[in-house]
């Protein structure tokens, strides 16, 4: 279960202590703890992550774009960077 582990690693990642010491519920913060993130970020890092996950599992990178409606650059600009973020998973052995 692949998709489980990235999803652990990325519910994993702490908090910034001052949120953790609020007393008050707030919005998760961006990476420099600044300002909260936007609604847009967070569906573009699901949507990302959807994408991960769906091309780890075999989905090819130009039905992605078509699913997406992206060109082919951007799915690939994604998938580079969520592999150097999150790692390269192991190859599955086709049987």
């Amino acid at each position: 279960m692949a998709a489980s582990k990235i999803l652990s690693q990325v519910e994993s990642v702490p908090l910034p202590e001052a949120t953790k010491l609020s007393s008050r519920r707030s919005r998760p913060t961006s990476a420099s703890g600044d300002k909260p993130k936007s609604v847009g970020q967070r569906w573009k890092f699901r949507r990302n992550l959807v994408i991960y996950i769906a091309n780890q599992h075999g989905a090819s990178q130009r039905m992605l774009a078509d699913v997406f409606d992206l060109p082919h650059s951007r799915i690939a600009a994604i998938l580079k960077e969520l592999r150097t973020k999150y790692g390269q998973p192991p190859q599955r052995l086709l049987e």
